[in-house]
C-alpha cells in the first residue's frame, strides 16, 4: 500500500464547523479487496465525537505515532489510542489486508520483543531484535515433536519461567497471592502475553538494563531510569504492550470472523506439556510514553463479544458470562500425599477462582464489567472507528473490537531527573480518562476497582540482593523492567546462602 503523504501532519485541528467526513469505502468484492484498496481508497478518516472540538485525522496504515502535537480533551486522547490500534494491528505481509478475516499471520506488534525473551534470568544480553522464543525455552523443550522456530512461533507460556514450583504464579496483575487465570465459556484457558516495541528494548540494551546489577550502578551514580518519549512527527518512544488470548476449539465457526486470530505454542502448567493452537485476541493493552504525556498514554481495548454490552449484537454470545450459569464442582490435584479433593466455581461475577492451573484443568469464570463505557467520547468513538474500518475493508475482523478507554495527564509532569523511590508521586487529580476507573474485562477482570497508574506508580527496578538499599527505585511506570535477572557470581550464592540460614 503506498505511504500516505499527509501521515507526518496528523495532528489535531480546529474545527469550528460540523465536520467532513472522509469515506474509507472502496466498495469492492472479496476478490478485488487487495488491488482496490490499495488504488483507490482514501487512507485518512476522521475521528470525533459530539463533544470534541477538534478533529484527529486516522490514516489507515502501519505507522504508530509518536505522539500528538497537544493532548486537549479525551476525545483527542481516544482517536490517538485508535491510532495506535489501528497501526500497531497493521499486516506485516503486504498481500494481508487490515483484519482479513481467518488469517493468522502477525501483525506488527506481534512482531516485537516478548518479555522472557529481553530479560535472561541470569541477566545476559538479549538476543537480536526479531527473535520470538527464548534460546532457554527451545534448548528445553528441544525433544518436543513441536517446531520451535525462534523467529516466527507465538510462543505463551503461563509464566516466563520453567520451574515447576513457579507454575502457580499469576497471569493476571492480581489478585495477588491467589490463583487468577480466566477460563473463556468453551472451557479454555485464557493466554496473555507482554510485547515491547523496538525503542524499549533498544533502550534497555544501550544502557545495559538487562542486568538487574547494571540497573542498580546506575541508581547509584544518580542516574534516575527514563523510558524514551515518543515525538510528535518523530520517534515512537517506547511502547509496551500486554495481550489476552482465547483458544480456538473450532477455527472454522463463523464466530472467529470477528477476531483476529494466530498460531501460538502453549505451555499447558496442568501437564507441563507443550501444544498448538488456534488463538483469538480478546484484550490489548497499549501503554505509549510520549513527550507530551511522560506518565504514559494508557489506552485498553477488547473483543466486543467478551462480556454484556448494550451498545452491540451479539450473535454468538459471550467469551466470558453466560446468562444460565450454574456452580461447577471441579476436582482438583493437592500436593503429594493429600489426595484430590473438591471446590466450587461460584456463578458469582468477576470471583477469583479456587485453585491454581497446576492443580487442574480451566473451567468457565463468569465476568461482567463493573465500569460502563464512557458514552460521552468513548462509545460515539468506537461506533465511528469501526464505521470507517468496515467503510476501509467490510470484512475487517478490527471493527469487531472496542475502545475501552484510555487514561491520560490534563497537566504536564515531567520524568525524574534524579533516582526516586516508588511509589512516584504524580498529580492524580489531573490523571483524565472517560470512567473514575479504567479496567479492561479479560485482563483486570478481579480487580476491575483499581485503576492502570494506581498500580503501575508502584513499579520498581529489578531486585539486586547485593544493594537492596536500591530495590525501590522507581521503574518508569514499567513492571516489566523489573524482570532483569543477574549472574549468580560466588559472592552473591554466599549472600544468600547466609540470609537463608539466618
Amino acid at each position: 500500500m503506498k505511504k500516505n503523504s499527509h501521515y507526518k501532519k496528523w495532528g489535531y485541528a480546529l474545527v469550528m464547523a460540523p465536520l467532513f467526513w472522509m469515506g474509507c469505502s472502496s466498495g469492492a468484492t472479496d476478490k478485488e479487496v487487495v488491488s482496490e484498496i490499495s488504488e483507490n481508497t482514501p487512507e485518512t478518516c476522521d475521528c470525533y465525537s459530539q463533544s470534541s472540538l477538534y478533529n484527529v485525522p486516522i490514516t489507515f496504515n502501519g505507522d504508530v505515532p509518536g505522539d500528538l502535537q497537544a493532548f486537549n480533551n479525551q476525545s483527542q486522547a481516544n482517536c490517538f489510542a485508535w491510532q495506535e490500534f489501528i497501526s500497531l494491528n497493521w499486516p506485516i505481509n503486504p498481500k494481508v489486508t487490515f483484519g482479513e478475516p481467518g488469517n493468522t499471520s502477525p501483525v506488527q506488534w506481534e512482531t516485537y520483543m516478548p518479555e522472557p525473551v529481553l530479560f535472561q534470568p541470569n541477566g545476559t544480553p538479549p538476543p537480536a531484535w526479531g527473535t520470538l522464543v527464548s534460546n532457554a525455552f527451545a534448548k528445553k523443550y528441544k525433544s518436543s515433536n513441536l517446531l520451535m522456530d525462534l523467529k516466527n512461533t507465538k510462543l505463551l507460556t503461563f509464566t516466563s519461567k520453567f520451574d515447576a514450583d513457579t507454575l502457580d504464579n499469576f497471569e493476571q496483575a492480581a489478585p495477588s497471592g491467589k490463583p487468577n487465570w480466566l477460563g473463556a465459556q468453551n472451557g479454555t484457558n485464557v493466554w496473555y502475553e507482554i510485547m515491547l516495541n523496538k525503542d524499549y528494548y533498544d533502550f534497555v540494551v544501550k544502557n545495559g538494563y538487562y542486568n538487574a546489577a547494571t540497573q542498580h550502578d546506575s541508581a547509584k551514580a544518580g542516574v534516575p531510569l527514563n523510558f524514551p518519549q515518543g515525538q510528535y512527527n518523530g520517534p515512537t518512544g517506547a511502547i509496551e504492550l500486554k495481550a489476552a488470548w482465547m483458544e480456538v476449539l473450532d477455527p472454522s465457526n463463523e464466530k472467529w470472523k470477528r477476531y483476529k486470530l494466530s498460531e501460538a505454542v502453549v505451555l499447558d502448567p496442568f501437564t507441563d506439556q507443550l501444544k498448538t493452537t488456534t488463538v483469538a485476541l480478546v484484550g490489548l493493552h497499549i501503554i505509549h510514553k510520549t513527550q507530551n504525556q511522560p506518565t504514559w498514554v494508557w489506552a485498553t481495548f477488547e473483543q466486543i463479544d467478551n462480556v454484556p454490552d448494550a451498545t452491540y449484537k451479539h450473535p454468538y454470545g459471550y467469551n466470558f458470562y453466560d446468562s444460565t450459569c450454574t456452580d461447577q464442582m471441579v476436582t482438583i490435584k493437592n500436593k503429594a500425599g493429600t489426595g484430590d479433593s473438591m471446590v466450587t466455581v461460584t456463578c458469582t461475577p468477576n470471583t477469583s477462582p479456587p485453585y491454581y492451573l497446576s492443580q487442574g484443568s480451566p473451567v468457565p469464570i463468569q465476568v461482567t464489567r463493573t465500569n460502563p463505557i464512557d458514552p460521552t467520547d468513548a462509545i460515539p468513538i468506537n461506533q465511528m472507528m469501526q464505521d470507517n474500518i468496515k467503510k476501509y475493508n467490510s470484512n475487517s475482523v478490527w471493527q469487531y473490537y472496542q475502545l475501552v478507554d484510555v487514561i491520560w495527564s490534563q497537566t504536564f509532569q515531567k520524568d525524574p531527573t534524579t533516582p526516586i523511590n516508588a511509589p512516584r508521586n504524580i498529580n492524580i487529580s489531573s490523571m483524565a480518562s472517560g470512567d473514575h476507573v479504567v479496567a479492561n474485562s479479560t485482563m483486570e477482570s478481579y480487580i476491575q476497582n483499581t485503576t492502570c497508574y494506581g498500580c503501575h506508580m508502584y513499579s520498581t527496578i529489578a531486585p539486586y540482593p547485593l544493594d537492596t538499599a536500591d530495590n525501590d527505585k522507581f521503574g518508569d511506570f514499567s513492571f516489566v523492567i523489573g524482570s532483569a535477572g543477574y549472574e549468580k557470581t560466588d559472592e552473591i550464592k554466599a549472600f544468600l546462602q547466609k540470609q537463608k540460614e539466618q
